[in-house]
């Protein structure tokens, strides 16, 4: 009971802490973007390249592109971390994200979490097992906080292919206490985030939908649902082979990142939009696209897609989440206009849902975190995106190290 105590307390305080550190980040983000120069192509360019050969700088000693989910496996034993790795992962994570990287904000966070839960269980934990429960605690929270779903941090903390995160919930040693402390980090969130941040920070709102009752508006969620799988394929499919001929051919992590910098900075100097996560991206593009061609929202989502890849697999730290929802939102919308009907939420729920589901390869936490952040008015048709999304990551290859 002790440790389950101090596991859920750390939590509520990891929660916080997490709103403050994403306070940060879009601190140096507006420091960067918020001035009249920022518009120019050649300083968008001067930018991402400059964040690139930083992001290179706090990466020296190793040139193994880290994916997000080994970081989360590193993070949960947090007595194995080395202090100097963790700070330089928050640093890499914070340029990452404050120069316009198209990933979101999800490794500096658990970076910084992580060096919460050492000095913790330095402290207070009596064994590797209490610190293993408090790194793990910890990372739920931070995720339920920055996800805005208790549920849904914790699940992408702990699902593993072929198991549920809720079949290894019930394996804990203290049965749901990983989900507790999801909770309590979702609540220190949110009350921290109120605070910081003006307006809300998390919903996504799509078109207002009302559901006819009778399933016949879901036959308008298949081709959505198709497209956005597609595009979350072509994520992973890209990723792994770009990841691949970055690790093999190129064996200097500054020359790795600046590279990534070079030629992601070439992109958004001439397709702007693709910087950022797209998370704060997402309704301007809904209201664009309204009157955009079926061609160019499907070239948005495979541009936004080629950004993230460019990232991700030259060591910009960070995650995949709000990338993917941005991009099968647009193929959502996209696949709206081909097939025509009045039931636009219902679209872009489904080609957002499958493309996270395929991307991510996660499909019990797609589901729980897109329904906190979309809402639950459109549950069918995200059920639709998953199905289709589980179908594209069954056959896609997927990052193996």
């Amino acid at each position: 009971m002790r440790i389950a105590i101090i596991a859920v307390l750390v939590s509520f305080l990891a929660g916080g802490f997490t709103a403050l550190i994403l306070k940060g980040m879009l601190w140096i983000t507006d420091l960067v973007w918020q001035r009249e120069i920022a518009a120019s192509p050649l300083y968008i360019f001067g930018a991402c390249v400059v964040g690139g050969l930083l992001v290179g700088l706090t990466r020296i000693g190793s040139n193994h592109v880290e994916t997000l989910d080994e970081q989360i496996a590193a993070a949960s034993e947090p007595l194995k971390e080395q202090q100097r790795t963790i700070v330089m992962t928050a640093l890499g994570a914070v340029f990452a994200v404050g120069f316009g990287g198209a990933l979101g904000p999800e490794a500096g966070l658990i970076a910084a979490i992580t060096e919460i839960s050492v000095l913790v269980s330095m402290i207070l934990a009596r064994s590797a097992a209490e610190a293993r429960t408090i790194g793990q605690a910890s990372i739920s929270a931070a995720l339920a906080g920055l996800y805005a779903s208790p549920p849904g941090g914790l699940a992408y903390s702990v699902e593993e292919e072929g198991r549920t995160g809720w079949q290894q919930a019930r394996e804990a040693s203290i049965p749901y206490l990983g989900f507790i402390a999801a909770v309590a980090g979702f609540v220190g969130f949110k009350l921290t985030a109120g605070w910081l941040f003006e307006g809300g920070f998390h919903r996504i709102h799509l078109p207002h939908y009302e559901s006819p009752g009778d399933g016949s508006d879901l036959i308008q969620a298949v081709l959505p649902a198709i497209f956005g799988a597609l595009i979350g394929a072509f994520f992973l499919h890209a990723r792994v082979f770009v990841t691949h001929q970055v690790e093999s051919r190129i064996s200097h992590p500054v020359v790795q990142s600046t590279l990534g910098g070079i030629l992601f900075g070439g992109l958004a100097a001439m397709l702007p939009f693709v910087r950022f996560s797209g998370h704060h991206e997402f309704e301007p593009m809904l209201e664009l696209g309204a009157e955009a061609t079926v061609l160019a929202l499907l070239g948005l989502a495979v541009v936004k897609m080629i950004a993230t890849v460019l990232c991700l697999s030259t060591g910009w730290r960070g995650g995949a989440i709000f990338p993917l929802i941005f991009a099968g939102g647009a193929a959502g919308l996209a696949a709206h206009h081909l097939q025509g009907g009045e039931d636009v939420a219902v679209a872009v729920s489904a080609g957002l849902a499958a493309a996270t589901a395929a991307g991510l390869g996660k499909p019990v936490a797609s589901l729980l975190v897109l329904v906190f952040l979309v809402g639950a008015d459109t549950l069918p048709a995200l059920c639709i995106g998953i199905a289709f999304g589980l179908l594209a990551a069954s056959k896609s290859p997927k990052i193996v190290h």
